[in-house]
């Protein structure tokens, strides 16, 4: 067989690294007895007043934790590329809306104000302020801002102290939020060993090591049993 042969057929046998990825899947329960969502205190303001709600931190189904932020934090060799797609945080009826999603390092975050009042876009990543803004009304332009570090960026509202928002930020990407059934799933995770570890506002961080092999998901799953720890 000729050299040039010999590279071709090597070639060949070389698998993209995008090919070999595989998920890290599961769930995150609730073991201990859910917490009664509580009525928030939005009387001071007339228009937030208008809508009556129920504390949003802890939401619970069937045993299922919701809105738990699961994401690798050692063992991605790989910086993932921002996507061109933006994360929006709005606030609507006087709440963060998403109450929790991801970004990427180097992804554009735009804040929205979709109410009739002023709200103040306060957002913190560990204690560290971001950007501090007001934005008076629905008119007001959009805040944009570009995630440079990774972490937790927290939002909160100075106006309406019961305004909260979380935006996970991940610099390799693999990062996922459970969904109402408990779930989640950590797309392109290449063949390795990992930290993964999960956060939720209230019951703090969990941690799990996993091995992903080629051809075959990983799985994960952590359990909160309503001890608070302070994640927010």
């Amino acid at each position: 067989m000729t050299c040039s042969r010999l590279i071709a057929v090597a070639a060949a046998l070389i698998i993209p690294a995008a090919a070999m990825a595989e998920t890290i899947e599961g769930e995150v329960e609730f073991t201990g007895k859910a917490p009664t969502p509580g009525k928030l205190h939005r009387e001071a303001d007339p228009f937030c007043a208008k809508k009556p709600m129920t504390d949003p931190s802890v939401l619970v189904k069937n045993g299922k934790f919701e809105n738990v932020w699961v994401h690798v934090t050692k063992g991605a060799k790989e910086t993932a590329k921002p996507p061109a797609s933006t994360v929006e945080m709005d606030q609507k009826d006087c709440m963060y809306d998403p109450r929790m999603t991801t970004a990427v390092v180097g992804q554009k975050i735009v804040a929205k104000n979709g109410d009739p009042v002023l709200h103040n876009v306060h957002t913190y990543l560990g204690s560290a302020t971001l950007f501090n803004k007001g934005m008076p009304n629905d008119k007001a332009a959009p805040i944009e801002y570009v995630a440079k570090d990774e972490g937790m960026m927290k939002w909160k509202c100075d106006v309406h102290p019961w305004m909260r928002g979380f935006i996970g930020v991940s610099k390799s990407g693999l990062q996922a939020v459970t969904k109402g059934d408990g779930t989640f799933k950590i797309d392109n995770v290449p063949p390795g060993k990992y930290t993964v570890e999960s956060w939720h506002e209230k019951y703090g961080t969990k941690t799990q090591e996993v091995t992903v092999e080629a051809g075959k998901p990983a799985k994960a799953s952590f359990k909160y049993d309503g001890t608070e720890k302070g994640g927010a």
